[in-house]
């Protein structure tokens, strides 16, 4: 029997799921994901969310199943009550969730169900599947999606030193820079190279959290061989969100011993944190100086190019799948423009977009996407015509007067032209009003400029980026009080 055939049940009146009056718990728990997906840190997603399975509909209880109770533990914390929450929005029949750990549910229970993450199905659910569009998933953090650009260039490089098993300095690693700039998906394309280049290298990743709290399971039981069996014989561990455990001396010591002995037999370590050596504070002397002397690398924040092409692969990722997700290039444009943050904010706001858009059902709409930046960034003032001119001359290294003035010179014509751009897509100023502060110029002026500039945008790249880089500017300029 096919594991999808315990979760169907028969809809009352109220609920129809259009097939022939079933509906199916796995359905409701692919809605619940797709939101969740939308809503969380990819990383924190990936990692916990994704791995959860539904496992049984007993007596109209549905159990959602932990891989581990180190899992179960980090799912109750976080994010029981907005999985208790999205499932009942979603579930026509009313039926409750319950979270469990997957080795604690009945061993002839586990025999009936088979297990859950394997990736065999038999022929019937297959044409099942086949029946119903997947729905939309992060892509998978590899080297090959891997947006790599001045920012992140060197780390990269790094890592696929690592993978290579070629030289890389000393045998520690710090990956470090701010959150959300794509750290996790370095060392995670990373871990992958590695295993595929050599499946008998042992490679151990974990995040510094999930390493507390097995020692911490360890200490409790007054036995830590396992987690220390499993670290040591690593021939490349790679310890995420370091920072985590900093201020805890007793997992900071405990890491440090592991760390010695992996690369006290040869192995590599891969640490990956916040901050740079010298400003790492919370840890014990011989952990901040094996810091301290590893080989570093800093993962800045994205340019404007690399923002563009974040967006583009993610949104050609979900068209893959949903046809009617489309984002123009005027979107994208805004969507860069309008989300300041690093990369993971930018993936946010797009998955945000997504479930706008009926979880890709519907072709986003501008009106859309205005509601997800102001969700994400927060409502921003409207530029005034000046902000507008000022932050023109910040990026462009000519004068006001140039700007305003009748010259004809293309370095001047094309600063111009984008601040009259600008000032009739950011703000309601019509083109005579916008004329008339750009030297008394008649508004055909400005419309030429305005039909011009609209129509490179489609192939012109260059002039993509400089727009962004202006929009960036008038939201700083903005943040800062100007007007």
């Amino acid at each position: 029997m096919g594991r999808k055939r315990l979760f169907v049940s028969r809809v009352n009146q109220n609920g129809q799921d259009g097939q022939n009056g079933e509906v199916t718990g796995l359905r409701v728990w692919e809605d619940v994901l797709v939101t969740l997906e939308s809503r969380l840190d990819q990383d924190e997603f990936t990692r916990w969310i994704a791995d959860l399975r539904l496992v049984a509909d007993v007596e109209n209880e549905m159990l959602l199943a932990a891989r581990d109770a180190v899992a179960l533990s980090r799912v109750n914390a976080r994010h029981k009550r907005e999985i208790e929450r999205l499932w009942a929005a979603f579930d026509p029949l009313e039926r409750k969730i319950k979270l469990v750990c997957w080795l604690t549910i009945p061993e002839e229970m586990r025999d009936l169900i088979g297990d859950p993450w394997a990736e065999e199905l038999d022929e019937e659910d297959v044409a099942e599947d086949a029946a119903v569009p997947a729905p939309a998933a992060s892509p998978a953090m590899t080297f090959a999606n891997l947006v790599v650009g001045p920012s992140n260039q060197i780390a990269a490089n790094m890592a696929k030193r690592i993978a290579a098993g070629l030289p890389a300095g000393t045998a520690i690693t710090l990956i470090y820079g701010p959150q959300g700039t794509g750290k996790t998906h370095i060392v995670l394309a990373l871990k992958a190279e590695a295993t595929a280049q050599n499946a008998k290298r042992k490679v151990v990743y974990l995040t510094a959290e999930e390493f507390m709290s097995a020692y911490l399971d360890g200490v409790r039981a007054r036995d830590t061989s396992d987690l220390k069996r499993r670290l040591r014989a690593a021939t490349l561990l790679i310890i995420d969100d370091l920072h985590r455990i900093a201020g805890k001396p007793g997992t900071g010591n405990e890491l440090y011993q592991n760390i010695r002995e992996v690369t006290g037999n040869g192995g590599q370590v891969v640490l990956v944190g916040d901050t740079a050596p010298g400003e790492t504070t919370g840890f014990g002397q011989r952990l901040l100086s094996e810091i301290k002397g590893a080989t570093s690398v800093e993962v800045g924040l994205p340019d404007a190019t690399m923002r563009r092409e974040i967006l583009v692969r993610l949104a050609s990722h979900i068209s893959a799948s949903h046809p009617e997700f489309r984002l123009s290039d005027d979107m994208i444009q805004k969507l860069n423009a309008g989300i300041r943050g690093p990369g993971r904010e930018l993936t946010g706001a797009v998955w945000s977009l997504f479930t706008e858009a009926n979880f890709g059902e519907e072709e986003p709409t501008m009106e859309m996407l205005d509601r997800v930046i102001r969700r994400h960034a927060g409502e921003q003032r409207e530029p005034t015509i000046d902000v507008i001119k000022k932050a023109t001359l910040k990026i462009f290294p000519i004068a006001r007067a140039d700007l305003e003035g009748p010259s004809k010179m293309q370095a001047f014509v094309y600063p111009r032209q984008i601040a009259m751009y600008l000032c009739r897509t950011l703000t309601r100023k019509s083109f005579p009003q916008i004329g008339r502060a750009f030297g008394k110029r008649d508004h055909t002026t400005v419309l030429y400029a305005f039909r011009r500039i609209k129509k490179s945008l489609a192939e012109d790249t260059r002039l993509v980026e400089d727009i962004a880089r202006v929009e960036a500017t008038i939201l700083e300029l903005l943040e800062s009080g100007q007007t």
